[in-house]
């Protein structure tokens, strides 16, 4: 007859086991979707072909000094600037077969000061990228890349 009495007392039990065991779960997923996700980053962020490719563009960009002293004067007033048109450069059918065999679809120049606010314009995946990057440096300029296979980089540059 005392057999009866329990029938409340394993109510609880289950039921407590059954929250411990959902928040175990919970946490689990959570540190699994960190986990995830800073694992995918380095296949689109900074990956090596990138950053070759951004190191060709920083020597053509060194070798222009007409593109340099553009940057130079007017790199504080635009906050950016976007050389992916090949305007600024002397030979302009170079630059654009450089960027095409680098597969570079969209890239701009800025200084580690500019807060990431002021660089818009760009897609939503570009836009996430350019707010992960470190503007901190001793470097003046900072060249940054979208690239046509959906990944992304950046370099420092100047002294």
């Amino acid at each position: 007859m005392k057999k009866n009495n329990n029938q409340g007392f394993m109510l609880a039990e289950t039921l407590i086991v059954s929250v411990f065991v959902a928040g175990v779960l919970i946490f689990l997923y959570i540190q699994f979707l960190k986990l995830n996700t800073s694992y995918d980053e380095p296949y689109i962020y900074n990956t090596v072909e990138n950053l070759y490719a951004l190191e060709d563009i920083k020597k053509y960009i060194q070798l222009e000094e007409t593109v340099l002293e553009y940057i130079d004067t007017n790199i504080e007033a635009l906050k950016y600037i976007d050389i992916t048109d090949c305007s600024l450069f002397t030979n302009v059918d170079y630059c654009t077969n450089l960027f095409k065999l680098e597969g570079i679809k969209d890239i701009f120049i800025t200084t580690n000061s500019v807060p990431k606010t002021y660089i818009k314009g760009y897609s939503e995946e570009f836009q996430t990228f350019i707010n992960k990057i470190n503007f901190k440096g001793n470097e003046k300029y900072r060249i940054v890349a979208s690239f046509e296979n959906f990944t992304f980089a950046t370099i420092r540059f100047g002294e």
